[in-house]
């Protein structure tokens, strides 16, 4: 089990340069989990999608529906005073430290390829070509 930020769902679900690489993340290990707050994210991130006309509406309801079920029973609460405790000693938004505080309550890795949670929290955030390269 692996806690994943937005940026790898978004990548598995939607057509780009790094879903073959989170394909096979989900091939070693295939229990992703999130905090709730990857739904709205993720719907962003489609709605991006959508208005730069690289899926049509019935693409994005379905992709969309598709990540729903994925992640059901999936996606959990995070505590608030974990994550404001997480964004005090990091430059780190406090959605980018919703993953951080999950990851440390399950005692798991976050799974992410974003530079700064990288960098931040090198003792919890992973690559995931690290993780399949090792």
């Amino acid at each position: 089990m692996i806690v994943v930020d937005t940026n790898i769902l978004a990548h598995f679900w939607l057509p780009s340069d790094s879903s073959e690489l989170c394909d096979e993340l989900y091939q070693q290990d295939p229990q992703w989990v999130a905090p709730i707050l990857w739904r709205s994210e993720f719907r962003n991130v489609v709605t991006l999608y959508l208005r730069k006309g690289l899926i049509d509406l019935s693409e994005a309801l379905l992709i969309m529906e598709k990540a729903e079920l994925q992640m059901k029973n999936q996606q959990f609460q995070v505590n608030s005073v974990q994550v404001l405790h997480h964004v005090s000693q990091s430059t780190c938004s406090s959605y980018d430290c919703e993953f951080v505080s999950l990851a440390k309550n399950l005692d798991l890795e976050l799974i992410t390829m974003d530079k700064k949670l990288l960098r931040e929290f090198p003792n919890l955030a992973r690559h995931p070509k690290k993780v399949i390269d090792s």
